[in-house]
């Protein structure tokens, strides 16, 4: 773990002053922004929290705080629920809301809806669930995740190798628009030697046309020795659907035509127009605090030839927005530059910090 820490140092140089600058700034408003709306719940034995309510279910309420970071509140607890925000609400009856919500009587609770319209709710347990979604208030929202990893890892021929990666994701939203961008770098530092194994840069810009449907556009730029991959370009644009964007439960997939362009360390390049097809679907799993992610990449070019890359994480949520996570990874590639059918598969442990 020692040499995951200390890779910090080679990823400094790279980030500006003034780039430092901007996001302080940027984190300053989301914080400043967060107190000045601050959602209250009050518990059964009189206690009374301050702080940011990301989303209420069946059985739990999630509290991100200042002092101690976030909270899981079982809902049989909660007495009294004040949200200052716009939420998204689903009714046990069927109907869903948006608008602020207030539970700060015995058995009444009130729904002020975007439209200006006042539902009033016999109890609480009428709703099935609430969320907070951005879009909803026209508010800017900046989250993303740093994930330091260690990777137990298995080739082909039998050779294992121990190696860290540095993977950073980033989300920008505002009103219809929604950027995503994924930086990854692996180092392998088998047999005393270092090596620079893979780096990737990935980036989406997203309209949504509706409250489901987005259109997209992305570029993609990799460094990949394993598939003997000097640099591909990946450029497209497509269509693509979220049908639940609830913090507990996400589900998106698109479409893209693509233009792909690969230079190969050996062997000739290659310059395809292809389909590609993407998946990412997050669960929070039975157990309390534990996720599971699974993202999904399928490529048809014009060739014939493949490219998959599959993902599967669980990721357990401590306290302060940190967490444990264990990854799967199995990748595909039949271009015969990279090799004729070439698989790679490892499993990897790391620690993870979101925002």
């Amino acid at each position: 773990m020692s040499s995951l820490f200390s890779s910090h140092r080679n990823i400094w140089p790279f980030v500006s002053f003034k780039s430092f600058l901007i996001l302080f700034a940027l984190l300053s408003t989301s914080v400043a922004s967060q107190n000045a709306l601050a959602d209250q719940v009050t518990t059964g034995n009189g206690d009374q929290l301050t702080g940011f309510i990301s989303y209420l279910d069946g059985s739990k309420l999630r509290l991100s705080t200042s002092h101690s970071g976030t909270l899981t509140i079982n809902r049989s607890h909660i007495q009294s629920l004040i949200l200052e925000r716009n939420v998204n609400i689903r009714l046990k009856d069927g109907r869903e809301v948006q608008g602020k919500l207030q539970s700060v009587k015995e058995g009444v609770t009130l729904i002020e809806t975007l439209e200006g319209d006042e539902i009033e709710l016999t109890t609480l347990e009428e709703v099935k669930f609430l969320y907070y979604l951005s879009p909803i208030n026209q508010e800017f929202k900046f989250s993303g995740s740093v994930l330091g990893e260690v990777d137990l890892e298995r080739s082909e021929s039998g050779k294992e190798s121990r190696e860290w990666s540095l993977t950073i994701n980033n989300s920008i939203s505002y009103s219809h628009f929604r950027n995503r961008s994924k930086f990854e770098y692996e180092r392998d530092s088998t047999n005393d030697t270092t090596t620079d194994k893979e780096t990737l840069f990935d980036t989406s810009m997203d309209y949504f046309i509706s409250g489901q449907i987005f259109t997209t556009a992305r570029f993609r730029y990799e460094e990949d020795r394993f598939e003997n991959l000097n640099k591909r370009r990946v450029f497209g644009a497509g269509i693509g659907h979220q049908p639940w964007r609830a913090p507990f439960r996400k589900l998106l997939y698109s479409t893209e035509l693509v233009l792909l362009d690969e230079n190969y360390q050996e062997g000739a390049d290659i310059k395809e127009r292809g389909i590609e097809f993407r998946l990412s679907y997050l669960e929070e799993t039975m157990i309390d605090g534990l996720y599971f992610y699974h993202d999904n990449t399928i490529m048809f070019i014009e060739t014939g030839d493949r490219r998959i890359e599959t993902t599967s994480t669980l990721e357990y949520a401590l306290p302060y927005n940190i967490g444990i996570t264990l990854n799967y990874e199995w990748d595909y590639n039949d271009s015969p530059e990279s090799g004729d059918g070439k698989t790679f598969s490892n499993l990897t442990l790391g620690a993870s910090y979101r925002w």
